[in-house]
């Protein structure tokens, strides 16, 4: 219902002065050869590589239309087809208050991170894939509400500010122990600052969830079932609530940066997730260089999510202590990453790319990937990737 009222203004644009269309693609292929392993690139997928080569992780094709009703007045609407369906991202309403000061109202992409604004752009960044461990782990991408953008330069210092709020909801996919889960965030806050001094750019985010709900069939009853165990005290049911992952605050931090000197560049992001429930914690981070030689790219990245469980304080009773921390573990990532790449500008909107990635999970977590067989074992994974990225 929400993307449906916030479509409305677009049917009525018909009028408009300046009507443009942007698009853009990704022609993905990625091969790793353990069969029992499903290589897939965040927790909102669950198709990918089993042993063979596969279009299912990074191909993608997506359009962007943008009307111009007034100088004052914008209007953007951006979707996305993929193996797993048609998304859409963007859907909103622009008003330039100023040369220096807009407002946005309707469906945006989440500023969580340094390259949130073109997750799925590929050919804006050298990577086949944007790291996963950082991007990977983000729980949503878009959300319905209004956003407050200010840019300006004070001296050598370029700067924009964003301000935001609103809400939005999806579906994750979780591992075969504990199922797919839907994912509520209401009551979002946050603000971030771009700065750039002289080719050196630096990311800054915060936002604050404070209605944050993770649910489904199996964490609804076993939470429902357990707090009503006769045999509990009520000492052990206040910390049942606690951990319930239902209406409860959440937290993102994230900082990133970028240099270039010359042909030579250096970046790096570094993301914290604060859970206020059973699910743990995550802590992810990048740093990547590269080099441009004539329409040669070549770069690597070191990567690695980690993170801690929140089931600190112990539920007296012997059995559900048990279940909760299985169900602590489950939501717990632990892995490493390298990145080994090169892109090629084949033409000014058509880049090549091919990738070497080796992953490495480790023991006291489970990795991004998904595992056949149970209980879980971690592994190291080596993937293989090509892609074509165009613009236009």
């Amino acid at each position: 219902m929400k993307k449906i009222i916030y479509l409305i203004p677009f049917c009525t644009l018909v009028a408009s002065s300046e009507f443009h269309i942007h698009g853009f693609g990704t022609l993905g292929l990625t091969y790793q050869n353990d069969e029992n392993i499903i290589y897939n690139t965040s927790l909102r997928n669950d198709r990918g590589s089993d042993g063979d080569v596969s279009l299912q992780n990074d191909s993608k094709f997506g359009l962007q239309l943008d009307y111009t009703i007034t100088p004052e007045f914008e209007a953007t609407i951006q979707g996305t087809v993929d193996t797993t369906g048609v998304t859409l991202e963007w859907a909103n309403l622009k008003y330039n208050i100023s040369d220096n000061f807009d407002i946005k109202v309707g469906q945006m992409r989440f500023p969580t991170a340094m390259y949130s604004d073109i997750l799925k752009v590929g050919y804006a960044y050298n990577w086949v894939r944007l790291p996963e461990d950082v991007y990977g782990i983000l729980p949503l991408t878009s959300y319905t509400g209004a956003e407050l953008n200010y840019k300006n330069s004070y001296k050598d210092i370029d700067y924009k500010v964003k301000i935001y709020g609103g809400c939005s909801e999806d579906t994750m996919k979780g591992g075969r122990d504990i199922g797919d889960y839907d994912v509520t965030l209401d009551d979002v806050y946050g603000i971030n600052l771009a700065t750039n001094y002289k080719g050196f750019e630096l990311y800054t985010g915060f936002t604050y969830v404070r209605n944050l709900s993770i649910s489904n069939d199996i964490i609804n009853r076993y939470f429902a079932n357990a707090i009503a165990n006769p045999n509990l005290s009520d000492i052990d049911r206040s910390l049942l609530q606690k951990y319930n992952p239902i209406d409860k605050i959440a937290k993102y931090y994230s900082i990133g940066f970028r240099y270039e000197l010359d042909k030579f560049y250096i970046l790096g992001e570094y993301v914290y997730i604060d859970m206020d429930n059973i699910i743990s914690d995550n802590y992810a981070g990048y740093i990547s260089m590269g080099y441009h030689y004539n329409k040669f790219t070549p770069h690597i990245t070191f990567s690695k999510v980690t993170g801690e469980s929140n089931y600190n304080t112990k539920v007296s009773n012997p059995q559900i202590d048990a279940a909760m921390n299985d169900m602590s573990s489950s939501t717990f990532i632990d892995q490493e990453h390298i990145t080994l790449g090169v892109r090629y500008d084949y033409i000014d909107n058509v880049a090549l790319k091919l990738q070497y990635d080796h992953i490495k999970e480790n023991d006291d977590g489970k990795g991004l990937s998904i595992h056949k067989e149970l209980p879980y074992k971690p592994k190291d994974i080596n993937l293989i990737s090509f892609a074509i990225d165009f613009v236009f």
